[in-house]
């Protein structure tokens, strides 16, 4: 329930309080009994279309809310109830709450003044009427005023902090949105200096290699032990260049780009499938194809990594890789029936296996047999990709 339907409820039960004090009064009191309900509705009436002058002209609205205090003095003086002082209290309310500002804004301050003074002698003629003292009037309603203000307050400092918690998260979305856009910036210029890096470095290679060729095909019949240098300095030049090409496209290619991160393990098995010697089993959630990117990638980078390692000092003939996630967490868990080592010594590869998991929050664990066999198993915190 909204504050214009809670002040409804609110002024429902007060008419209700004033409409029964006036039934108890006297029958030869009737005409004056008439005459405060068709006021009681009329300052009903009237604060129920205060709002419309607001979108009009402010005097308009001061002038309806002058002349609701002043119905509600005069109702406050003759009809003494609940009623009466709960319409006093949402008149209060209006002043302190509703509107943005307590002081007058656009008419004039004498205008304002004589509002708020009207309203005060109304509220003391009022309550003189009950035999009430002076400090009994004043001191209600100086505290109602410091409740109400106080409230007011508090409703001020909760919006603003809610309007700070808004500009908070539209700066973090902002901050993130920049961050992802300089990262691919800079992954676009890595890119390109690659790019210019295999242009201007392997072009010359290329190059220098052609023209090696080509004066020794030259000199092949005059200088044949010439032409034997510049071929030994071709083959030393053709080495380095692909050297070079293997850096280059090492860094661009992403092996993960276009294709399923299943399918793309399945690529690496399909190397060694002109060898019968060496089997491969494949055990994987389908949910890990929505993890996220850098998660594939790392685990793609472990298990490729892994099989070289199995292959080249395990001389492993059987490869078991488990990818499953359970809850927030991905296990990838690749084993082979290599040479066992008692004293694992990390080599380039597995410090490498290690500081990919540590990157996203994972670990990487190694676990050897004495005889044979060699068990990677790498921890990583889940994220799917949205």
């Amino acid at each position: 329930m909204n504050i214009a339907h809670t002040k409804l409820v609110i002024r429902g039960f007060a008419l209700l309080s004033i409409f029964h004090t006036i039934l108890q009064l006297p029958p030869a009191q009737r005409k004056l009994g008439v005459f405060l309900a068709v006021l009681a509705i009329l300052l009903t009436a009237n604060d129920w279309l205060r709002p419309v002058y607001v979108k009009r002209q402010s005097v308009f609205y001061y002038g309806s809310f002058l002349l609701s205090n002043v119905m509600a003095g005069f109702l406050l003086y003759r009809v003494y109830c609940a009623g009466t002082q709960v319409i006093m209290v949402l008149l209060l309310v209006e002043i302190l709450i509703t509107k943005e500002k307590i002081s007058a804004v656009s008419l004039s301050m004498n205008a304002a003044a004589f509002a708020v003074g009207l309203y005060a002698a109304a509220f003391a003629v009022g309550l003189y009427a009950a035999g009430t003292g002076v400090s009994d009037i004043v001191l209600p309603y100086l505290i109602m005023f410091a409740i109400i203000y106080l409230y007011r307050r508090n409703l001020q400092e909760k919006s603003k902090i809610e309007r700070l918690n808004q500009e908070l998260q539209t700066a973090n979305a902002t901050l993130k949105e920049y961050s992802d856009r300089i990262e691919e910036l800079t992954i676009s210029k890595e890119r390109t200096r690659i790019a210019q890096e295999l242009h201007d470095s392997l072009g010359h290679y290329l190059v220098a290699l052609r023209l090696n060729l080509e004066f020794a095909g030259k000199a092949a019949d005059q200088k044949p032990e010439k032409a034997k240098q510049v071929i030994h300095k071709a083959h030393e030049l053709s080495k380095e260049s692909i050297l070079k090409l293997r850096q280059a496209v090492m860094l661009l290619h992403d092996p993960l780009s276009g294709c399923e991160f299943e399918q793309a393990l399945r690529d690496i098995f399909s190397h060694f499938q002109e060898t019968d010697d060496i089997r491969f089993e494949l055990n994987m959630n389908e949910e890990i194809e929505t993890a996220a990117p850098d998660i594939k990638h790392c685990i793609y980078q472990t298990v490729q990594e892994t099989i070289t390692n199995g292959l080249r000092h395990g001389h492993a003939s059987y490869f078991s890789i488990r990818i499953q996630k359970e809850r927030d967490m991905i296990l990838a868990q690749i084993y082979n029936n290599g040479s066992g080592c008692e004293n694992i010594s990390k080599s380039n590869g597995l410090n490498g296996i290690e500081t990919r998991a540590a990157a996203l929050g994972g670990e990487a664990v190694f676990y050897s047999g004495k005889e044979t066999g060699f068990d990677v198993k790498m921890y990583i915190p889940c994220k799917e990709e949205r």
